[in-house]
């Protein structure tokens, strides 16, 4: 391999960084894969029937209809957002029965489609600042996979941390010698340029991202550079992200479900059309081809006149369709990553998300339409502005929600079963990969997201240019 210097030649932040020889060879012992096969799952059309009939059977039986009637006939105010707020509704129940449709056609990829695989030279690029705790467990299930040893290359970055992150990666250069690199930035690049070099430094035909952060399942590799393997039109794959710290609290179990919903429901009907919007940095897969031509392009992307920060993986996703390729999602290539464990954390999250989100929200529509290379432009459009719909249904429905606290709050004591059976019949998406009762954390998590998560959009939108990546 070349020298990594020799390859990030002419980069301006070349001076801060350094490449950790290879101090003894392998040892040659794996830490075993911590995860299981995926479970079976239900009969999707049941889940969506039986849930539909629910909803419908209580909203006649509560009446809830007629009271929302007098409810916004009450005032003036309210008898304005009456028929906003009817169209709101119906464009809303047409966006989900739009995605539950495509969603029920979902089917990823698996080993035993194909008979034999000549399988390609990999390189897994892991970027890590201030991960002591968890590099190592996250490099040994890299090494634990079912991947053939000798189409493996794993290539780290610590990205200028100032814990014991580097001497883990010493300790795993130790263990796993010449198919481990470790790049070293004297100085705190951020993760996008991390990506880079080690992107950049790498030989594999196929380049997989891994949070160090993370833990990706046994069968991950494999079966998240299938699509790659099997559709030439595929130049990026999604995986499935979980919760590692699940069972750490409440909050801990009620995003898991989310992020299950997220990926099972949300990246999985995406996948039927080609055009999931987001493949996570936790776990995806990249043709070479796909994104060479683009590197640059990402690795120093300005918005508004300042260089972008967060949102590099969907900022990489925009890029990839944007020059033509089809973008998948492999629910059985799977990765266990941290979760935030308190609200705090929740809420950088969620503003972090949402302004990468309107970022490349924006940069998505300018080329949807007038340069959009996938031949089936026409269902990403559609659900593109289901999509945008959300956020302006939402904070519609919670001015409503908090008016009415003030004018009739008996009005909104009663409404709130409602809220809670609509969290009810979105947690139940969950059950088409998990059959068992996790389901129900998310209940609280959608009357959470409802009633105290509504300012996250308005925030994220008036501080959109705000360079920090609220991880730390």
């Amino acid at each position: 391999m070349p020298a990594f210097k020799d390859i990030t030649r002419g980069l301006m932040w070349e001076k801060a960084v350094v490449e950790l020889e290879c101090e003894n060879e392998s040892s040659g012992y794996l830490v075993g894969g911590p995860f299981g096969k995926d479970k079976k799952d239900v009969i999707a059309i049941i889940i969506v029937a039986v849930s539909t009939s629910l909803i419908v059977v209580l909203t006649i039986e509560l009446k809830l209809i007629p009271q929302w009637v007098n409810f916004l006939g009450s005032s003036t105010v309210l008898k304005t957002a009456l028929y906003p707020l009817a169209i709101s509704w119906i464009i809303f129940i047409l966006g989900l029965l739009f995605r539950t449709i495509l969603w029920l056609r979902y089917k990823p990829l698996t080993l035993e489609e194909i008979d034999e695989v000549d399988w390609p030279l990999i390189s897994v690029i892991m970027p890590a600042f201030n991960e002591e705790n968890l590099v190592l467990q996250a490099i040994d299930s890299v090494f634990a996979a079912d991947y053939p040893r000798n189409r493996l290359e794993v290539i780290v970055i610590d990205d200028g941390s100032h814990d014991n992150t580097y001497e883990k990666l010493r300790l795993a250069k130790k263990r796993y010698g010449g198919y481990i690199r470790i790049i070293k930035f004297k100085r705190n690049l951020g993760k996008r340029l991390a990506l880079y070099s080690g992107i950049k430094a790498s030989s594999g035909e196929i380049i997989v991202t891994v949070d160090t952060d993370s833990r990706v399942g046994q069968n991950a590799l494999k079966n998240i550079v299938l699509p790659l393997l099997l559709e030439p039109r595929t130049g990026a794959v999604a995986g499935r992200v979980a919760a590692l710290n699940e069972k750490e609290n409440l909050l801990t179990r009620m995003l898991a479900v989310r992020y299950s919903i997220a990926f099972d429901f949300g990246r999985a009907y995406q996948s039927v059309y080609g055009g999931v919007l987001v493949c996570p940095g936790a776990l995806s897969s990249f043709r070479r081809e796909a994104i060479s031509p683009i590197l640059k392009e990402w690795s120093s992307q300005v918005f508004m006149g300042k260089t972008c920060t967060h949102g590099e993986d969907k900022a990489l996703t925009n890029l990839v369709l944007r020059n033509g390729y089809l973008t998948k999602y492999q629910s059985n290539a799977v990765v266990h990553t941290q979760v935030p464990n308190n609200f705090r954390q929740m809420n950088r999250m969620h503003i972090r998300w949402t302004r990468s989100y309107i970022r490349e929200s924006i940069i998505f529509a300018k080329f949807i339409i007038s340069s959009y290379q996938l031949k089936s432009r026409y269902l990403p459009a559609l659900d593109f502005l289901f999509l945008n719909f959300l956020y302006p249904f939402h904070l519609f429905m919670t001015a409503v929600i908090f008016y009415s606290f003030f004018y009739d709050p008996l009005f909104i004591l009663q409404q709130l079963a409602f809220l809670a059976l609509i969290s009810l019949i979105v947690s139940m998406y969950y059950l088409k990969t998990q059959k068992n009762l996790t389901f129900i954390y998310g209940i609280p998590y959608g009357i959470l997201t409802a009633l105290c998560l509504w300012w996250v959009f308005p925030y994220s939108l008036l501080t959109l240019n705000e360079p920090s990546w609220l991880t730390r």
